[in-house]
């Protein structure tokens, strides 16, 4: 068997194995090297080159090439402060930072004061809110159901079914949370899948904890 067959057969080994692999960098580089391999056996075997086929893998190169780049500045160090790294290493660490970058801009930092109301039963919700440290009631009808803590949310039913509020919540002790607008924060997620796929679940996560809390009582 000569060099330019064992090429050939390592080009698509590479595809089929790469679709065994998980990790997004590794899939592509893999397919960049399929890639490479394809061109040079597609140049070296026929009589004359396949140009072809040589000219769409590398395209495909260049476009695996050019969403790595986009990877590694999503994963490179970014300077933040503590109660963003916390917040990043406990709730968001399946964002690259540059991902939770994003969504943390698009909050704002609040303090709430011992009964203070941060949503009324029956009405609509205008804001996601993370609590980062306090605690707050949650009554339906007036009747303490549930407390909330130090990273959960507060909204996130209203969130997910854009529905008016099943619950009021009411600040316990001194509060301060990490507010996002309903809106504009579900415009940022629509036009950023993975993001959108990540906050829904640790939002889907928690209704379904509480949920399960309330089935014990």
């Amino acid at each position: 068997m000569d060099i330019a067959t064992i090429v050939g057969h390592l080009a698509f080994g590479l595809i089929a194995f790469s679709y065994l692999v998980k990790d997004i960098m590794y899939l592509r580089i893999l397919s960049i090297v399929a890639s490479l391999f394809g061109m040079f056996f597609n140049y070296t075997v026929p009589v004359e080159p396949m140009w072809l086929p040589i000219g769409w893998n590398g395209l495909f190169v260049l476009v695996n090439l050019y969403h790595i780049s986009v990877l590694l500045y999503e994963k490179r160090p970014i300077n933040m402060d503590d109660k963003n790294t916390e917040l990043y290493e406990t709730l968001f660490k399946e964002l690259t930072p540059v991902e939770y970058l994003k969504i943390s801009k698009a909050a704002q930092w609040q303090h709430y004061e011992p009964g203070d109301v941060v949503i009324r039963q029956l009405h609509l919700v205008p804001d996601l809110i993370l609590i980062y440290n306090g605690t707050i009631d949650v009554k339906v009808d007036n009747n303490k159901v549930a407390e909330l803590r130090d990273g959960q949310f507060v909204g996130e039913m209203s969130f997910l079914t854009e529905k008016s509020a099943t619950a009021t919540c009411v600040v316990k002790h001194a509060t301060e949370c990490l507010v996002w607008k309903q809106k504009e924060f579900k415009e940022l997620l629509k036009r950023n899948p993975s993001l959108y796929f990540t906050i829904q679940s640790l939002l889907s996560a928690q209704v379904s904890n509480n949920l399960v809390s309330s089935s014990k009582k």
